[in-house]
């Protein structure tokens, strides 16, 4: 059967997994990891939660080796410091998988000396949702909102929930810090445990700083003394303005260094 595509006509046999469930429908999950060194951080950590991701949407995992088939990917790429994504999808008779890898240049050292700036989103983040906490590839919700926060001029988007109290970003978690001490949403809040919060909060507790986490409304971010966003692909980074408002002195604080420092030297001994 042929079926029209970016212009023209083709066999259907030739896109089949665009006809599939999976991205007919969004009906997938994905987890996207650094590699340093052409080692994957954190990989098992990752696969828990893909594992966890495909329990919660009635998908089969796939039997799949995915630190062989990465290893192999990273040397048939010729990479060593790579950006990889692994997606999961459903098709109509089985489980699909692809993984992407690509050299890494996302983040420079100039991003983490001056750190971002955030909007806060026009969606709120739904906490009672069923499918909270899992990453799905129908992701529009964050891509949408992070656009928005693009075509203001700065790096990411806050979410609240529909109670009205921080979540996280469209990329990442949120942490903010008063004093010596680190607030960051609750699971409850509606957000993804992602796995460098995870590692984050382990550097915190190590490092002897005090954590809490709970509900907090936005000014408790607006009225602190600095703030940082987490994720694998992002690290540790300072967050230094809000809508406009500078956070703390408007520039990176030493807390945010101290749990990079700290994140890197958890990545080092993985």
């Amino acid at each position: 059967m042929k079926v029209f595509l970016d212009g023209g006509l083709t066999e259907d046999s030739l896109i089949k997994d665009l006809l599939e469930p999976g991205f007919l429908f969004g009906w997938g999950v994905f987890e996207t990891l650094r590699v340093y060194n052409k080692k994957p951080a954190f990989l098992s950590e990752h696969i828990k939660r893909l594992r966890q991701g495909c329990e919660r949407i009635f998908l089969e995992f796939p039997g799949i080796d995915f630190k062989k088939e990465i290893s192999r990917l990273l040397e048939e790429n010729n990479l060593t410091n790579a950006y990889c994504r692994i997606t999961v999808f459903k098709k109509r008779k089985s489980t699909g998988v692809m993984i992407y890898t690509a050299d890494f240049k996302y983040y420079t050292d100039e991003d983490y000396k001056k750190g971002f700036k955030a909007v806060v989103s026009p969606i709120a983040k739904n906490s009672r949702h069923p499918l909270c906490g899992i990453k799905p590839i129908s992701y529009l919700d964050s891509r949408y909102a992070w656009k928005i926060a693009q075509d203001k001029g700065v790096e990411e988007a806050i979410f609240l929930n529909e109670k009205g109290f921080l979540a996280e970003g469209s990329r990442t978690n949120l942490f903010f810090i008063k004093g010596k001490t680190l607030f960051t949403p609750s699971l409850e809040c509606g957000i993804l445990n992602g796995i460098t919060r995870v590692k984050a909060i382990e550097t915190i507790k190590s490092q002897g700083y005090r954590l809490e986490e709970g509900e907090f409304q936005l000014e408790g971010l607006l009225n602190s003394d600095e703030a940082c966003l987490t994720s694998s692909l992002m690290e540790v980074m300072p967050l230094v303005e809000v809508e406009g408002k500078s956070i703390g002195s408007g520039k990176p604080g030493g807390i945010s260094s101290d749990i990079l420092s700290g994140y890197r030297d958890l990545v080092a001994r993985d």
